[in-house]
């Protein structure tokens, strides 16, 4: 097996790294822009309202039964070794099912939206049970678009250009955000805002999929090599992703249905905007990982696990250090920046705030470390762990919330992060093939990762 060019895959790691370090960039821009003009302009009752409404169809985010990740994880593996015919076939067979999915989830939604009570059962304040279905359905309908883009994404990923794929979401998102912004400042109408989001994100789905086909030709989006079989290889990976998205959106949504029906939109407001300012550290977290994953995808396709080792180690190493840095920066200035931020809309809960910073330290323990597994489809267990733990955190949240109020929901999350540390830690060491000590060593030593080395060296652990 040839040795891999350090300065390509440095190439590739920072054309990678500076399109999704735009990541944070612009959802910190998403997150905390828009807030104090909405807030502003509609109140915190009907922001609160916003919230609720546009959590709820999140959950729809699973309809692709990850495909798109299972499928990403595999073409860059099966490129890495030579085999772009497999690799085709995985892309077309995973739109092939993504495809039905989504005709399938947008039939029933259309059918069942209107028929709850939407008004009384999520307490909302300015809006009649029928606006809100209708705003649900736009959601709905907004989500599978943006499904479309998880297996195009893909075929980005396999070849090379995970950069261009990830700068081209990232600069949509922002369009969506600014354009949904400027439309509910002027209009006032959440069901405005939600189409703004639709109509941008088809037109964008269509011209991703052209930009994919101008950098891969060979990547063709069609159905005639989807396969049956492939499929099936698939289904377990692509289960473990669904569980992924499925524990993020307990832990978020399921925390923001769970204090709006208990304590009013009002709280969800409080509580969402403490939660966003502290994971701040959660999104460059997610900039490292999502670097790596094609990257490590491409070192096991090619059998060369002592790159791997380093790419993990190192990408721990930053993790950790930013997630330090960024949890006592907040810790000291966080409640300056938030009543600056919000301008006293609402109360700043210090309790929960600097609860809410454990947890994101918590989360840095781990989260890097994941997308290991997730790198060869190999995260069953993580995923459906993370599931189980953040239902048990709901439901811890359940009983602590009438009792301590929002730093109950607090203390609740910070449980699904200390179950996990271990648990992910222990199966990515296996995966690398090493040893809790060798990696300690390797974390708290200092990088040399481009330092060109002999063969002899790469194999060292």
């Amino acid at each position: 097996m040839d040795t891999p060019n350090p300065r390509t895959i440095k190439q590739r790691l920072m054309k990678g790294f500076g399109a999704t370090a735009l990541g944070p960039l612009i959802t910190a821009a998403i997150q905390l822009g828009p807030v104090p003009f909405l807030v502003h302009s509609w109140g915190a009752a009907k922001y609160g309202d916003w919230l609720v409404l546009s959590a709820i169809p999140s959950y729809l985010s699973l309809c692709d039964l990850g495909f798109g990740d299972a499928s990403g994880s595999d073409m860059t593996v099966r490129v890495a070794a030579g085999d772009r015919e497999g690799a085709l076939r995985t892309f077309q067979s995973s739109w092939a099912l993504l495809l039905g999915l989504s005709l399938m989830v947008f039939l029933v939604t259309a059918s069942l939206v209107w028929w709850f009570p939407w008004q009384s059962w999520l307490h909302l304040s300015s809006l009649s049970s029928s606006e809100a279905a209708t705003i649900l359905f736009v959601f709905a309908s907004y989500i599978i678009a943006t499904q479309q883009n998880g297996v195009l994404e893909s075929g980005f990923r396999c070849d090379g250009n995970f950069a261009t794929g990830t700068f081209f979401i990232m600069v949509l998102r922002f369009v969506e955000a600014g354009s949904a912004l400027g439309v509910g400042i002027l209009t006032g109408k959440l069901l405005y805002v939600a189409l703004t989001y639709l109509l941008i994100r088809i037109a964008a789905t269509i011209a991703y999929g052209l930009l994919l086909r101008k950098k891969s030709p060979w990547i063709k989006v069609g159905l005639q090599h989807a396969d049956k079989q492939r499929i099936k290889e698939l289904l377990a990976p692509a289960m473990g992703f669904v569980a992924l998205p499925l524990g993020y959106a307990i832990s978020l949504q399921g925390f923001t249905i769970l204090i709006g029906t208990l304590l009013g939109p009002v709280a969800v407001t409080m509580f969402s905007t403490l939660r966003t300012l502290t994971r701040f550290n959660f999104q460059i977290l997610n900039v490292i990982g999502w670097t790596i994953w094609p990257e490590l995808s491409s070192a096991f396709g090619a059998k060369n696990i002592p790159l791997a080792r380093r790419l993990h180690r190192h990408a721990y190493q930053a993790g950790l250090a930013i997630s330090v840095l960024s949890g006592a920066f907040l810790w000291l200035i966080g409640p300056t920046l938030y009543r600056l931020w919000i301008r006293h809309a609402v109360a700043f809960d210090a309790s929960s705030f600097h609860i809410l910073i454990l947890v994101t330290f918590a989360n840095s323990l781990w989260y890097t470390s994941s997308v290991v597994p997730m790198s060869t489809n190999a995260h069953h267990r993580l995923a459906f762990s993370l599931v189980a733990f953040s239902t048990l955190s709901v439901l811890m949240a359940r009983l602590l919330i009438p009792a301590l109020g929002l730093p109950g929901a607090a203390w609740s999350l910070l449980l699904i992060d200390l179950l996990m540390i271990w648990l992910v830690l222990r199966t990515s060491l296996r995966q690398l093939e090493d040893t809790f000590t060798q990696f300690v060593s390797g974390v708290f030593s200092i990088p040399r990762f481009w330092t060109p080395a002999p063969r002899s060296s790469l194999d060292s652990k």
